[in-house]
């Protein structure tokens, strides 16, 4: 009886480990690796983070997480080299995921909403594989032309550190990855000047978030490593810190698209030319324009910069219109409100928000709109979904507002976007006029900088904004010989009044005559006065009136 129960008491001991082992390698095997796929078409996140944690990898980086890599469309992806059992998609500034089990490798997780700490549902990913290189493959060997130069990368993405690395061959190289590290100059351009030309390039934090393999196109080229396109490095003083569109690429037809740019010149006042395939769309101070595209395809939208001394620079991008008569989910069109302001709203006073969208082909083909509302101090409406596009509300705080506006078609995919305003006081915003003729200026700017900015206002030898002689309806102030506008008394309405205006603004000139430089008639010299001149110039207000 003895053996017997030993007998029984070794199997069941046996069957213990034996569970214990299987269960152990199920724990580790929950655990996986493998590219994971983010559909952003609900979120609508500028950069999807993925957070991973969980298996014998532990986190793959600090909260919040690896920034992911857009592949096609909406799709966004990630290259999960550890064993991870669970992951975290979010924005990198609030907004993300519930906790969520990762899958493992080729699969794609699509939101079901953008509410909260939403939830997906995963699939396995159909689209094209992209290439993810753990680093540079080795290119054929090749035999470039030219010798030393400089490559300049604007670091938009906020990588750390930049680091470049380039290669003709395995052995043709100008140092082991991840390159060697640039330098930055400023203004988030970094440089590295190399010895001899190279064929193929690659930009990266170090080793970390790199670029794709990339055939160098050259010296004095500089790449931007948050839109991934090259454009020529330009030393002219007009520096172009930015151009880019409100929505991504692609957009609908009948959409408002936003261009807004950022430009500086040392040398005078900057003029902002904007153009889609050519077709002037806004020449004037005025840094933003709305464009909204009649007939799908793809535009190339340019900004061309240049300044009262004559100095130009240009930046160009590509963005896709597509037809939306097939469209089944959403896509927010535009975003007004009746007081006609992009930036500001009026403390105490009703102002009514409007989304207009496309899409909803689906269903029932209804959409449902909801606006939630966050005040300053962090309080939010109660929102609900209606049929209803608008909503009034009354901003009672001095402050920012974000506005987040949402529409869902009848199967219950949501698209999101938001928009922010400061309550003021008293409304001061510039709109943004869209001529309906583009301004053109009577004689082209120069094409070459200007050696020397000028030091004193001085007419330029090719004036690159308009009109030199007023209008007649540019009145002459009663008992003075000069007309309304003409602030340094040279007999002319033209920029060089504006630039009289804010040298006196600035306090670099004391003695102003206030009877023609007070074109608003508010009682004070200011830099309003400029711009209500530059607007006459650029025959964007058709007269100066006493």
């Amino acid at each position: 009886m003895k053996k017997r129960a030993i007998k029984l008491i070794s199997l069941i001991l046996a069957v213990v480990i034996v569970s214990s082992c299987a269960i152990i390698a199920g724990v580790s095997a929950s655990a996986a690796t493998g590219v994971v796929y983010f559909d952003n078409s609900v979120t609508n996140y500028s950069t999807v983070y993925c957070y991973m944690w969980g298996g014998s990898s532990g986190a793959n980086h600090e909260w919040p997480g690896e920034a992911m890599t857009k592949a096609d469309g909406d799709v966004w992806y990630y290259n999960a080299s550890g064993d991870y059992a669970n992951v975290i998609f979010n924005n990198g500034s609030g907004a993300q995921s519930a906790d969520l089990t990762f899958p493992g490798g080729g699969q794609i997780a699509k939101p079901d909403s953008a509410d909260g700490k939403f939830n997906v549902s995963w699939s396995a990913y159909s689209g094209d594989t992209p290439v993810i290189p753990d680093k540079p493959t080795t290119p054929q060997p090749t035999t470039p032309s030219g010798g030393a130069g400089t490559v300049y990368c604007q670091n938009d993405a906020g990588w750390g550190s930049v680091t470049c690395y380039m290669w003709n061959s395995e052995n043709d190289k100008n140092a082991a990855w991840p390159g060697v590290a640039m330098t930055s100059i400023g203004d988030g351009v970094w440089e590295y000047s190399y010895s001899k030309k190279y064929a193929n390039v690659i930009f990266s934090a170090s080793g970390n978030n790199q670029t794709p393999d990339m055939t160098f196109p050259g010296d004095s080229q500089i790449y931007n490593n948050s839109t991934n396109q090259w454009e020529p490095y330009s030393s002219s003083p007009v520096k172009i810190k930015s151009f880019a569109t409100d929505i991504e690429s692609p957009a609908y037809t009948g959409c408002e698209v936003v261009l807004s740019a950022n430009a500086t010149s040392s040398a005078g006042t900057v003029v902002y030319k904007f153009s889609a395939d050519g077709a002037v769309l806004s020449e004037s101070t005025s840094s933003s324009v709305v464009w909204v595209p009649t007939k799908a395809g793809t535009y190339k939208l340019t900004l061309d910069a240049y300044d009262t001394a004559g100095n130009t620079n240009t930046r160009s991008l590509s963005f896709t219109v597509n037809d939306p008569s097939g469209l089944e989910t959403a896509f927010i069109k535009a975003f007004k409100n009746t007081l006609g302001t992009r930036a500001q709203i009026k403390q105490n006073t009703a102002v009514t928000f409007t989304m207009d969208a496309l899409g909803g082909h689906t269903g029932n083909g209804k959409l449902f709109y909801k606006f939630l509302i966050t005040e300053p101090d962090s309080k939010t409406n109660i929102a609900y979904y209606t049929t209803n596009n608008s909503y009034t509300y009354t901003p009672t705080k001095l402050g920012k507002y974000v506005v987040k506006a949402f529409v869902q078609n009848s199967y219950n995919a949501t698209v999101t976007k938001e928009y922010t305003y400061t309550s003021v006081t008293v409304i001061d915003e510039q709109t943004n006029p869209t001529p309906t003729t583009p301004v053109t200026p009577t004689t082209a700017p120069a094409t070459s900088p200007a050696t020397q900015p000028p030091t004193a206002p001085v007419n330029p030898t090719t004036e690159p904004v308009k009109p030199t002689t007023p209008p007649e309806t540019t009145p002459t102030i009663p008992g003075s010989q000069f007309r309304l506008g003409d602030a340094n008394h040279d007999g002319e309405v033209n920029i060089m009044d504006v630039t009289f205006i804010q040298k006196h603004v600035a306090g670099m000139i004391d003695s102003i005559d206030t009877t023609v430089a007070d074109t608003n008639h508010d009682g004070y010299i200011s830099i309003k006065d400029a711009t209500q001149i530059q607007y006459f110039i650029a025959g964007m207000a058709s007269t100066l009136t006493q």
